[in-house]
């Protein structure tokens, strides 16, 4: 898109029948709209693809502002789609104009022009259909203009339905899942099925990336959802465009930038149940006229959890956090647009507040566990009790710069390089009771589970006659660790220490003799360094051509070569082997044995141990003298794109595409660390993902009555689908590969406006999703690791996990009848549903998150008495529904599952003003 930036704030209404003085020459249309901006004082988002090749007219004198710009665009094929009074939106018009070369100048505004132009679809002054400006295929297009199937929000639609976080996202999203473990921020994505999860260095990742101003980041979790021009879900293999590992899809985040020559901004509060205390606001102030401009954005969110620990009193699934986001446009030429950016994130919460849900009564602990599960069961779902301060804390910093340079009007070259730290810990209670099993302690100390410095470069080229269009690139990543990574964990003691021998299991009266918290010990493994690396490159090249003028033929390809590795040290602390000695002191076991078990596990190298008892020895290396075992992996493979879109007319787009997604192989290294790099789990193969799309986008006006229905129909077939199998060993989950799967789907969006005051909207997605061929790997019992031997199994036939058949969302406004002058009033209900979801493949209890509806409500005054200010009073989850929103599956290795709840009901005020 072209977008020149507004000059001075004019009210709605004002604007169209003021006059200004304009001297434009013929210019190409690029230029001559940006110019005719800057001497109207308002901005202009026009469709790149309309002004190529094309030409404004020339105007001098004194003119109407309407009036002025349709005289200017006439000969650029555009007309004017709408127009508040600040922004116009220019698009392409459905026939050819008549040129006009020169304009005689007139003293004031046609009467007619301010008010036909007023009876367009302007979605805030008469109920229209909003066409959002999205980046699906890399530059800025309209929503509704774009062979893709995508949903977009304003920041104002974001605000409105309460989304401020993946786990938001996903109830207005046809196919949009997220995927949740017992860390309530480590949200993943999954569209259509596909999505996945890996780590730096382990090479894979997630199915679904997340963008922000075009650079890969992550958008998952608080913090992020603020201060927006939009946020974009794409769906289906994006790897042409967007690089390796999209094969569900990419979720795109597009910050608002810098305007030139306007000082505007907001601040927006809000207060709720739950102590909630929310604000962010922005500032934009130019700096040199036309040239530089900065914006300045922020927020902070604080909530009271809504798990309680009912032996500390510690509050669970809170949030606080913070944001801070700086942003400085530079444009020291027409042809040159330069945008930097630079973000950063803190959260500091405490996580957890999961649930304990059922107990394998077959497994080692089953005895000890039911007593927690019957006292669970009678506390609630409100209620908890871990042995864990669980915590989640996080820190994350982006630069970035993206320079672009129209070098013609047909020629435009990019630059995006970005540089990014992102820091986090976090504390997990695996099994949710007071006992030490499973217990994730986080970072040492002023350390890191992840310590990550990311640097990408994307150089890009853009040709486009209007007939011909032509990208091309190549795309850098290099990540590492800045310093080593940390861990914590705890498991039950036995009586050999970390080569089993047993459970030691403490009667009451023992445990008073020696000072324990319970009847089971705990045993301290410490991992004092890991690093991980890793590096991606990639060509690709993307030509759109008009086989004939409603027509066009789409045709990409991409190539990514990686690399990734690291390695890891573990070792058994000494400290937690010094209960031996209390033990001998009561005369349970002779100091002879106290020392033997002492001298054995004290500091014991975990995999040299390993290594040593698979080899038929004997383990001797205690720290500092352990080995670090290294895990090394590579991986290439194509991805490509084929598709046809037809524009029936200027309402209608019809699409066919067929895309080919690649997402990185990858390594397992708890698997090097208990089983060996030989073990066939510790290798992840690549995974490679077909589809086949056709889709209908299309806007109706029937009798007045207008309408939008946007379906999308698709196939995707798989070979070597990257599946997480939950809790496999040590508690921990790995990755490892289906052999064939399928999913088979349908996803509709809607808009009807039956009359001005009611906008009615709706959502609907049905995915299928299969495994047609998966043989899983058996796992040796692991007793020192918490895990049980798991038998290979034959799971073709069952469903991916977190993927719901049905979902569907319905969105109804009344606006209310008010004087104008009052301001706009409304009330809004929004009733989001899914069906029933598999967490896990395997046969388990619960391994089914039941169906589950909710419910918000909003009552909205905006533009209050004709000031800048929105007030709204609104509700969350009403009907208080209790639903499942993650879920650690470990009831087959590890003896127990369990799951964390979503929000219950909240209420609040928001109030927001513009300036």
């Amino acid at each position: 898109m072209t977008s020149i930036a507004a000059m001075v704030a004019v009210a709605p209404g004002v604007a169209c029948a003021q006059a200004r003085d304009f001297d434009l020459a013929v210019q190409p249309a690029a230029r001559g709209i940006k110019a005719f901006a800057r001497q109207a004082g308002i901005q202009i988002i026009a469709p790149d693809e309309a002004t190529r090749g094309k030409q404004t007219a020339a105007i001098k004198g004194h003119f109407a502002i309407v009036d002025a710009l349709t005289r200017l665009i006439a000969p650029s094929q555009l007309r004017i789609a709408s127009f508040d009074g600040r922004t116009a939106v220019l698009i392409a018009a459905p026939m050819r104009v008549t040129a006009v070369s020169d304009v005689a100048p007139v003293p004031v505004v046609a009467p007619h022009a301010a008010d036909d132009l007023q009876s367009g679809p302007q979605p805030d002054q008469q109920g229209g259909l909003e066409d959002i400006v999205v980046t699906a295929r890399r530059s800025a297009e309209l929503s509704q203009k774009v062979p893709v199937a995508v949903t977009a929000f304003t920041q104002n639609a974001l605000r409105e339905k309460g989304i401020n976080n993946g786990t938001d996202l996903q109830n207005y999203t046809p196919s949009l899942s997220v995927l949740g473990d017992v860390a309530r921020n480590q949200e993943t994505y999954t569209i259509r099925g596909m999505g996945g999860t890996g780590g730096a260095g382990t090479g894979s990742g997630p199915g679904v990336v997340g963008y922000f101003a075009e650079v890969p980041s992550t958008v998952s979790g608080p913090g992020n959802f603020y201060d927006l021009a939009s946020l974009q879900v794409l769906k289906g293999p994006q790897g042409t465009l967007f690089g390796r590992n999209t094969t569900g899809g990419a979720v795109l985040l597009e910050p608002a930038r810098p305007k030139m020559n306007e000082v505007e901004g907001y601040i927006d509060g809000t207060l709720g149940n739950f102590q909630r205390t929310s604000v962010q606001g922005a500032l934009n102030v130019p700096i040199v006229s036309d040239v530089l401009a900065i914006r300045v954005a922020g927020q902070f969110d604080k909530r009271d959890g809504y798990v309680r620990d009912v032996v500390t009193g510690r509050d669970y699934l809170n949030r606080n956090n913070y944001s801070l986001r700086l942003g400085v446009q530079f444009n020291p030429t027409d042809a040159i647009s330069n945008y930097t950016a630079v973000s950063y994130v803190d959260v500091n919460e405490h996580g957890g507040g999961s649930i304990l849900m059922s107990v394998n009564p077959d497994r080692p602990y089953a005895a000890l566990l039911l007593p927690y599960l019957q006292a669970q069961q009678a506390r609630g779902i409100r209620r908890t009790a871990l042995s864990v301060p669980t915590r989640e804390v996080a820190k994350n910093l982006l630069v970035l710069n993206n320079t672009e340079w129209r070098a013609s009007d047909t020629l435009t070259f990019k630059n995006i390089v970005s540089y990014s730290r992102t820091k986090s810990t976090s504390a997990t209670d695996r099994d949710s009771t007071p006992l030490p099993i499973a217990d994730l302690l986080g970072a040492y100390p002023g350390s890191y589970n992840n310590n990550l410095r990311t640097f990408t470069e994307e150089v890009q080229a853009r040709y486009d006659n209007g007939s011909l269009r032509i990208q091309a690139g190549g795309f850098y990543l290099d990540e590492k660790t800045m310093a080593p990574l940390t861990f914590q964990t705890v498991n039950p003691l036995q009586l050999g220490g970390i080569l089993g021998g047993g459970l030691i299991i403490l009667p009451p009266a023992v445990q008073a003799l020696i000072g324990a918290d319970g009847p089971l010990l705990p045993a301290l493994s410490l991992q004092p360094s890991a690093e991980v690396h890793g590096r991606s490159k990639a060509v690709y090249a993307q030509v759109q051509y008009k086989l004939a003028p409603t027509l066009t033929a789409t045709a990409g390809f991409r190539w990514t070569w990686d690399t990734y590795g690291g390695h890891i040290q573990a070792y058994q602390s000494a400290d937690s082997y010094q209960v031996f000695n209390k033990l001998a002191a009561i005369g349970l076991i002779t100091p002879a044995q106290a020392a033997q078990v002492i001298g054995l596990n004290a500091g014991l190298c975990t995999y040299d141990a390993f290594q040593a008892v698979a080899a038929g020895g004997f383990p001797t290396l205690h720290y500092p003298n352990c080995t670090s075992p290294s895990f090394e992996g590579r991986s290439n493979g194509p991805t490509w794109q084929l598709g046809l879109d037809w524009q029936a007319d200027p309402q209608t787009l019809v699409y066919a595409v067929s895309r080919r997604g690649y997402k990185s192989g990858a390594n397992n290294p708890i698997v090097s660390l208990f089983l060996g790099q030989e073990h066939p789990l510790f290798g992840v193969w690549p995974e490679k993902v077909t589809d086949a799309e056709v889709g209908l986008k299309r806007d109706w006006n029937l009798g007045g009555v207008r309408a939008r229905t946007n379906i999308a129909a698709f196939y995707t077939w798989f070979n070597d689908i990257q599946v997480i199998q939950r809790a496999a060993i040590a508690g921990s989950d790995i990755l490892t590969n289906a052999q064939k799967a399928r999913v088979l789907g349908l996803e509709f969006e809607g808009m009807l406006i039956p009359f001005k005051a009611l906008t009615l909207s709706g959502t609907y997605s049905f995915n299928s999703a299969r495994y047609l061929e998966y043989n899983s790997i058996a796992i040796p019992a692991i007793p020192q690791a918490l895990t049980a031997a798991q038998p290979s199994r034959d799971l073709a036939g069952t469903p991916f996990s977190f993927v719901p058949k049905h979902k569907y969302s319905l969105d109804a406004r009344l606006a209310l009848p008010i004087p104008a002058r009052e301001g706009d009033m409304a009330v809004r209900a929004i009733w989001s549903w899914q069906s029933s979801l598999r967490v896990t493949p395997e046969i388990q209890p619960f391994d089914t998150i039941p169906s589950y509806g909710l419910l918000n409500l909003r009552l909205e005054w905006n533009d209050v008495r004709g000031a800048p200010l929105d007030l709204a009073l609104y509700g969350t989850n009403v009907l208080d529904k209790q639903y499942r929103v993650a879920s650690n599956p470990g009831y087959n290795n590890s003896g127990f599952n369990n799951s964390i709840y979503g929000e219950p009901a909240q209420y609040g005020v928001q109030l927001r003003y513009r300036f």
